[in-house]
């Protein structure tokens, strides 16, 4: 049997939190919700500078009867400045993802991460299995099961 809906959502931050994982996990309404910034820094090139945010968005709505429905979401932003040949270029980018995904990145670079704030090589890595899995084996061990295709 299912555990209680309005239990699930007061204790999931609560378990599924930790200081070990690099995203965090909110309730909102009747989702759980973890979001991870994978990726913020400044990278550096001979002839270029780039400032790159990504981040991953997992949701897992609980829609009763013991079922809950999962949604993806992405953003990734990038801002530069270049020089070549004589000129500067500058530009910008973004891009958003929703729906379902499946994705593992990883991207080093020289450059400075802004989050610590230390400069160097740096890299960023994400796999969001980590974040379904997590989320999943919560939703599994209290008696949820994933939503059909068609609900």
């Amino acid at each position: 049997m299912a555990t209680e809906k309005n239990s699930m959502l007061y204790h999931a931050a609560n378990m599924l939190n930790r200081p070990d994982i690099p995203w965090v996990v909110t309730v909102e309404g009747d989702s759980i919700v973890a979001r991870w910034k994978w990726m913020d820094a400044v990278f550096f090139a001979p002839h270029e500078i780039t400032e790159e945010v990504r981040s991953y968005t997992f949701t897992v709505t609980l829609i009763g009867e013991g079922k809950f429905k999962e949604h993806d979401s992405t953003e990734d932003t990038s801002k530069g400045i270049s020089m070549s040949g004589g000129t500067i270029g500058v530009g910008a980018s973004s891009n958003k993802f929703s729906g379902k995904k499946s994705q593992k990145s990883f991207q080093m670079g020289i450059g400075k991460d802004n989050e610590s704030g230390k400069f160097g090589i740096i890299s960023f890595k994400y796999d969001t299995t980590q974040v379904k899995n997590q989320i999943r084996s919560y939703m599994e061990a209290n008696g949820w099961k994933k939503a059909g295709l068609f609900g």
